[in-house]
């Protein structure tokens, strides 16, 4: 058992309420929970626990959602561990469930987003385009190929430094994507080219 991890996990669970993640507060409750071992929480984690708890308790979500009691009580981690993986089981098939029409009209934005977007760098403005591209993010949900798409885009405009800024955001969700390295590797050089 590692308390620093445990205390950590729990600290970012709260973290996670106060962004309105509830998914991974509750994720990260359940990894406090396990690094525990099956054991009963040692005294000076129990506070961690007991406020970690009170805070998913309180997060509107959870109460719409779910609404069972949650308090920690020494002793109840076991049953404590399986109701919260009942309730993150839940939460994951709601998220993963996005009926046919408003995943249509989710990809329909997003492609409206890119393409003004190009259409405005075709017309010589940058940050219009920019303006474009950071509403196209609001309706990204797994589409990993947009981040290259603005990428690109913005570099063929010339414009080497919004351009990196893309490829450094597609980089944090998918850091293995070859496309937006070479792309990463492209923007460097060329903006050491202009910078000459």
């Amino acid at each position: 058992m590692n308390a620093r991890k445990i205390r950590e996990d729990l600290g970012r669970a709260k973290t996670s309420c106060q962004r309105n993640d509830l998914s991974r507060a509750i994720y990260l409750t359940i990894s406090a929970f396990r690094e525990l071992g099956g054991q009963n929480a040692p005294t000076d984690l129990r506070g961690d626990f007991r406020t970690t708890l009170a805070a998913l308790a309180s997060d509107p979500q959870y109460k719409k959602e779910c609404g069972q009691a949650l308090a920690y009580q020494p002793g109840k981690e076991r049953e404590l561990l399986a109701l919260l993986i009942n309730v993150y089981k839940e939460l994951r098939g709601q998220e993963d469930q996005e009926d046919y029409e408003t995943t249509l009209q989710r990809k329909l934005n997003l492609d409206r987003c890119l393409k003004d977007g190009k259409l405005f760098l075709k017309q010589g403005k940058p940050s219009e385009a920019d303006t474009c591209f950071a509403e196209a993010l609001k309706y990204y949900k797994n589409e990993y190929a947009a981040f290259a798409v603005m990428a690109r885009a913005m570099l063929e405009a010339g414009e080497y430094v919004r351009a990196l800024g893309h490829v450094r955001r597609g980089l944090k969700v998918r850091p293995e994507d070859a496309e937006l390295r070479h792309l990463a590797e492209e923007c460097l050089r060329l903006r050491a080219q202009a910078g000459r």
